[in-house]
This record gives structure tokens, sequence and C-alpha cells, in this order.
């Protein structure tokens, strides 16, 4: 798991926290954004960190599939202590919810250390669905007794360039090409795409930009035209209305930098990125305000 922004670093924190422990783990976040991964970091982190991680897709799960799973990671010795991770359990089927509460419960009154954990993850508001009687509420209680939310990419910006550089770096070892890099324009793009696919959405870009540009620059024009079409109006410039009093420019730029490195946590080279200018432009601005301040 990679990333440096404020989400990111209070999702892995909770993840952490709760690795420890052996309660009910539901993590809600949108397709793509990264919730098996998390799952496997919290069972690396767990005392059942060298056993089986077993995951289920409960959307289209042929019938008998999940009990089939659960067998498995109940009766087979090589599964002892294993962690049964499963993805969109808003879909299972009333009977799947009754079989899964009966081991979960099973599990909990014999406080076994051999029997499964169950990490869920969902894309679906369980909350919602329980009000409207498509959820057990006594299994969505005892699957979400640490509910851990996932932020979608968009909320990742800062991530963007660093997830970018790992998902090029591992495309090139896995192909056995040299490495792309994306140039100015090309990066702001990403920065201001809205990313509907998450991380699998940037990961598979990023693989077929090192396929299809090995060794040399990416520009705005190598790109699908749905990251550019994608582009946001800036904020900045299409949005803001002078007053008819003016402003004190000085000012206006002094609080844009100021809320960037605040953003950015004091990384000056996040900061630029946020503010679309190079960490060298972004320095002399601010030696400008030191100046007059």
């Amino acid at each position: 798991m990679i990333g440096v922004s404020p989400a990111f670093q209070r999702m892995r924190n909770a993840a952490r926290m709760v690795a420890a422990t052996d309660v009910g783990v539901l993590l809600r976040g949108e397709p793509g954004s990264g919730r098996e991964t998390l799952a496997r970091e919290i069972h690396a982190f767990s005392p059942r960190g060298q056993a089986p991680f077993v995951p289920f897709h409960c959307a289209g799960a042929p019938d008998g599939g999940l009990l089939a799973c659960i067998g498995a990671a109940t009766t087979d010795v090589a599964q002892v202590g294993a962690t049964l991770y499963l993805d969109e359990i808003g879909e299972l089927t009333a009977a799947d919810q009754a079989r899964l509460l009966h081991v979960i419960a099973a599990t909990d009154q014999t406080a076994a250390a051999d029997g499964p954990r169950v990490i869920a993850a969902s894309a679906l508001d369980l909350h919602a669905a329980v009000a409207d009687g498509r959820f057990r509420r006594d299994l969505y209680l005892r699957l979400s007794v640490v509910p851990i939310e996932v932020p979608p990419l968009r909320d990742r910006v800062l991530d963007i360039p660093v997830l970018t550089a790992h998902f090029m770096s591992t495309a090139a070892a896995r192909h056995r090409l040299k490495l792309c890099r994306l140039n100015g324009g090309a990066e702001r793009l990403f920065r201001r795409y809205l990313w509907p696919g998450n991380l699998r959405e940037l990961a598979n870009l990023c693989e077929r930009l090192v396929i299809l540009y090995p060794g040399r620059p990416v520009m705005p024009e190598d790109l699908p035209r749905e990251l550019v079409s994608g582009e946001p109006p800036e904020p900045a410039v299409a949005d803001f209305q002078l007053p008819p009093q003016g402003i004190d420019l000085n000012l206006l730029e002094a609080e844009l930098i100021r809320q960037a490195l605040a953003l950015a946590s004091g990384n000056k080279s996040r900061a630029a990125r946020l503010l679309g200018l190079t960490r060298d432009t972004l320095l002399y601005r601010l030696q400008k305000h030191l100046a007059t301040g």
C-alpha cells in the first residue's frame, strides 16, 4: 500500500490498529479502490499473518460457493486460522447470510483462534440495505464492529504521482521494458481526472503507457480521450468572478500557497503540483511573499 495523503494515512492507521484484534472489519469503498489490498495488509499484520488469506467474491458466486469456501476455511487443517475476505458482501443471498452468521457466531462463542476471521467489503450501503430488509441486521452488526472507509482515488490527489510511478515501474519490470514517465502536462491531467475506476483504472493505464511508449516521456496527446476530455474546469479561472471592488492579488496568491502547503503537509514539491507550478517557481513565490510580508 502506497500513499502520503491524509485520507490514505487515516485509513492505513485504522487498519494497523484493527489488525492486532480479531473483531469484524467492514471495508466500505468503491470497486477498484484497493479494498482487497487493504484486507491483505490487515491480515499480514495480524497474529494470523502466517495463515492463509482466503478471498471470496460474493457477486455472481455460484450456489453453494460460499458454503464450500467456509467449509474449507473451517475444516481443512491447512486453512486453520485463516482470514476469510468476502468481497461485495451485500450481494449475498438470504440463505448465505444465515450460513455466514452461524459461522461467525460459533467462532465468537468458542473464542477459537483456529476459526476464520472475517473481513468484509462492500460498495453497497449496507446500513441502507438493512433498513430496506435486504441484509440481516444481526450479520451487519457482527461484520461492522470496526468499519473503515477506503477513499476513492479522486480523494487522494496527493497520492497519484507516487502511485503512477509505482504502477509504471511494476509494469516495466513485468514486461522487461524501459520505464516511461509523464511530462508536466500529462501529470496535470492525471491529477485532475476523476478516476471512476480508481486504482484499478490507474494501474491499467500505466501498464498500457509503458507498453506503448517505453523509455520516452508521455505527452498529453498520448493519453486516452476520456482522460483529456474528463478534465474538470479550472475553478480559479472558469468559476471565479472578480468582485466589483477588486482584490489584492498578492494576498490571494499567498493564501492559495498556504492552503496548498497545508494540503501537502508542508511538502513543497507536492504543494507545487497542486498549484500547477514547478517546485522552483513555488520557492520563488514563497521568497517573494516572505520578502514583502
